[in-house]
C-alpha cells in the first residue's frame, strides 16, 4: 500500500511539472520561465526588452526575486552564462577590489525614497537580500538616487554573498527576464 501511495505522489508530482512549459532558450523554475539576458543595459532599457517576451500566461519583467532559492537560481543563470571574456576590463581593477558588477532584477522605486516595487506587480513578500549597509541610496555625482536593484557580483570570487545592491538607474548591466510559465498562473 505505502508503494502505491508514494507512485501515485510521484505520478502526479510528474504530470504536475508536464503542465509547466517555457519558451525555447528559457529555463523553467518554480513555475516560472527565466532567461539571461548578456546584454548590458540600463534598468529601464532592461525592463523593456524583458516586455517584449510574453506567452498566453503572461508578460515578460526583469525578474522579481521571491526566495532564498529563486535568488540563488537567478545569480548561478548569470554566473554559467558569463565567460572571462565577458567580464568588463574594469572589473580586474585591483584598485576597486568590488566593483559595480552584476545583474538587474525587477526591484525598483517608482518614487525617490519610496517604497520598494518589483516590475511585474508581484508582492515582495518581505524578502529582501541585502548587502550590509544597504539600501543606502547614496549619491553619485552628476547621477541621480539609486531607485534600481542588481544582484552584486564580487571581484574577489565570493559566489556566496548573492547579495542586492541599490543603484542609480542609468548604469548598465545584464540582466534576468521572468514571466510565467504556461500553465501557470503567475508569482
Amino acid at each position: 500500500m505505502k508503494v502505491l501511495i508514494l507512485i501515485s505522489v510521484v505520478a502526479m508530482a510528474t504530470v504536475g511539472n508536464a503542465l509547466y512549459s517555457c519558451p525555447q532558450f528559457w529555463n523553467l523554475f518554480e513555475g516560472n520561465c527565466y532567461r539571461y539576458q548578456g546584454d548590458r543595459l540600463t534598468w529601464s532599457a532592461a525592463e523593456a526588452r524583458c516586455n517584449r517576451y510574453f506567452n498566453s500566461a503572461g508578460m515578460g519583467h526583469l525578474a522579481s526575486i521571491h526566495s532564498l532559492a529563486e535568488n540563488r537560481f537567478v545569480y548561478e543563470m548569470f554566473k554559467s552564462s558569463v565567460s572571462i571574456n565577458d567580464i568588463p576590463n574594469w572589473v580586474h581593477n585591483p584598485v576597486d577590489p568590488n566593483p559595480i558588477y552584476g545583474i538587474w532584477i525587477g526591484l525598483h522605486q517608482t518614487v525617490a525614497d519610496g517604497p520598494w516595487k518589483n516590475s511585474d506587480d508581484t508582492d515582495q513578500d518581505n524578502f529582501f537580500r541585502w548587502r550590509s549597509l544597504e539600501p543606502n541610496n547614496s549619491y553619485y555625482v552628476g547621477e541621480q538616487a539609486e531607485d534600481c536593484v542588481h544582484i552584486w557580483h564580487f571581484n574577489d570570487d565570493s559566489d556566496i554573498q548573492q547579495k542586492w545592491n541599490d543603484m542609480y538607474c542609468n548604469e548598465v548591466m545584464s540582466f534576468v527576464c521572468k514571466m510565467p510559465a504556461d500553465g501557470q498562473m503567475r508569482r
